[in-house]
């Protein structure tokens, strides 16, 4: 987990020293939450991207999940590994538990994510002003769901 909570130091440390950061993600009830996932190197096992998926039912009939804490070692960005494990992730929760609403939260701006077929929500639906809410369904549009939106997860 040392590894994966590395990958996003540059973005989310704070200005915090290294070992405070990373003693602060070892723990945090948000992370232990979630699921984690990655994208390693067939053959010499390095990770190359990570993501945590959270629950968030608060619809009867829809399983919603929440997309977060998107790292790729700053070494390695700009190769697709983000966006790979990201498609990869969705496909599999797609498939394995018939999931078709996702929701993350932008702090990097809407581009990289709308190049997925994530949309931003409309601005009254926004919460932050620092971070953008967005959507991905392949089987909804936004207008015709009734969710709330999430909170920052």
């Amino acid at each position: 987990m040392v590894e994966i909570y590395k990958m996003g130091y540059d973005v989310w440390g704070d200005n915090l020293p290294y070992e405070e950061y990373i003693t602060m993600c070892q723990a945090s009830n948000k992370y232990k939450k979630g699921k984690w996932y990655v994208l390693e190197a067939t053959d010499t096992k390095q990770l190359l991207s990570s993501l945590i998926v959270y629950e968030l039912n608060f619809s009867e009939d829809k399983i919603v999940k929440g997309i977060g804490s998107i790292a790729t070692p700053l070494f390695l960005r700009k190769n697709g590994y983000a966006s790979l494990l990201i498609k990869e992730t969705i496909n599999k929760l797609e498939q394995e538990e018939n999931c078709n609403n996702f929701f993350l939260y932008s702090d990097i701006g809407i581009e990289f994510y709308k190049g997925l077929g994530f949309i931003v929500l409309p601005n009254d639906s926004q919460k932050y002003k620092d971070s953008v809410c967005m959507y991905y369904s392949k089987e909804n549009d936004i207008d015709s769901i009734s969710l709330d939106i999430p909170d920052y997860f």
